[in-house]
């Protein structure tokens, strides 16, 4: 999704990337401004996800993370069936077998929680919060594992950025600033570090820098990165990305972590920021030669996903 000349553009397909590009002329996206997003793969007959769009077509939202069942998910349902009695239609409605949050009260269906995100954030901007403040309080309302990004036609020249756990970095370079989940995904050739974004403030991302609003959610602490986390999370990883088990794939190591290493961290928060480790070990490991990945075609229950596959070479 981008922005040109005050206009909302997106478009969106079931398939990888090169799919992509061999569906759409990318002039058919014009401006200098936008988001994007990859998944591993859909189910087959199931619409396109990210970005979502608001009713209006004047905001696109990306997200990514997880939605493991927490104390937060009465609120995030309840948000669902305000946004249904106030008129909001939704692209993203599923059957619910496993009472997955959020969900109508009404029939028990679900919906994507980045879709409920986005008209959330749509909801209150229209109720006469600034942006900043909509999506600081959506994003409160549907506290999970997740980072959110959006753009908005009326704010042409930003992107907004809101963690709640999840890494999202940033980079300036010769007049440009990229952002992404992972530092495997910025351009080889750029030489500046990058920038981790704080947790729970909302962050206006733009060409001339980055700003760090004072708007920020309402929400319980994440459990902090420390150097025994690192230390420690480090030698863990690498005896799993050694041991007989690997390569292995992302959501495996994000599991592994997540359920099987939260001493790594002080505290007893509902969240850790277990992807961000991975994710900061795995670029470690790169930068230190060791990093094997393998692109590999993994048949599921929902069809065939293409997936990065992790080792290490000694």
């Amino acid at each position: 999704a981008t922005i040109h000349e005050g206009k909302l553009y997106c478009k969106k397909i079931n398939g990888n990337v090169d799919a992509f590009l061999e569906a759409f002329d990318l002039a058919e996206l014009p401006g200098t401004i936008g988001i994007a997003h990859s998944r591993p793969g859909e189910s087959p007959g199931v619409l396109p996800r990210h970005p979502f769009l608001n009713m209006d077509k004047t905001m696109a939202l990306c997200a990514n993370g997880t939605s493991p069942k927490t104390k937060y998910w009465e609120d995030r349902d309840a948000a669902l069936d305000m946004l249904d009695a106030a008129g909001y239609e939704f692209q993203q409605i599923f059957p619910n077998e496993k009472g997955h949050s959020p969900k109508f009260s009404k029939d028990g269906r679900s919906i994507h929680g980045a879709e409920c995100t986005l008209h959330l954030v749509d909801y209150y901007y229209k109720q006469g919060h600034t942006i900043e403040e909509a999506m600081a309080i959506a994003n409160t309302r549907m506290y999970t594992d997740m980072v959110t990004v959006m753009i908005n036609q009326e704010y042409p020249d930003s992107i907004f950025a809101l963690r709640h756990t999840r890494s999202m970095e940033a980079v300036m370079e010769n007049g440009e600033t990229y952002m992404a989940t992972t530092r495997f995904a910025f351009p080889e050739e750029l030489k500046n570090e990058p920038m981790m974004l704080p947790l729970h403030h909302v962050c206006a991302i733009g060409r001339e820098g980055i700003q760090i609003c004072k708007e920020k959610m309402d929400a319980e602490p994440v459990s902090e990165m420390t150097p025994y986390t690192y230390a420690e999370g480090y030698r863990r990883l690498e005896a799993l990305l050694k041991s007989e088990k690997a390569p292995l794939y992302f959501d495996e190591l994000e599991s592994a972590v997540g359920k099987g290493m939260r001493d790594l961290w002080p505290g007893e928060h509902t969240f850790i920021q277990h992807a961000r480790l991975v994710y900061d070990l795995l670029w470690q490991f790169d930068r230190e030669g060791r990093l094997t990945r393998e692109m590999r075609i993994q048949p599921t229950r929902m069809g065939d996903r293409h997936r990065w596959y992790f080792g290490l070479k000694d």
